[in-house]
């Protein structure tokens, strides 16, 4: 009889290894450091809220019901969840952002 073992390994992402890199702007270019709500506006000037929301759904989908190891665990599959609510709440906050620096 053939015994498997399935092992978890835990790499440690890149983003964890290099966090002083990571916690700077890397993508904004100068002018959009200098006006992040233009990068707001033209953010949801291409994505409306309900887009938003079925693009991060299908993401929290793919990643539970996939055989993915990183998230075999309940607390991982929790800890996505509570990342899929918060993100969600960035995305609602943007909006009404965009919204008042139009008025």
């Amino acid at each position: 009889m053939r015994q498997v073992l399935t092992l978890k390994l835990n790499f440690m992402s890149v983003f964890l290894e290099k966090k002083e890199m990571f916690d700077q702007v890397l993508l904004l270019a100068e002018g959009e450091m200098q006006d992040p709500i233009g990068v707001l506006e033209r953010f949801f000037s291409d994505y409306r809220l309900h887009e938003c929301r079925e693009i991060l759904w299908t993401m929290v989908q793919t990643c539970l019901t996939t055989d993915n190891t990183e998230f075999e665990d309940p607390a991982d599959r929790a800890n996505l969840l509570l990342r899929y609510q918060d993100l969600q709440r960035l995305f609602e906050a943007c909006t009404l952002v965009i919204k008042k620096a139009k008025k």
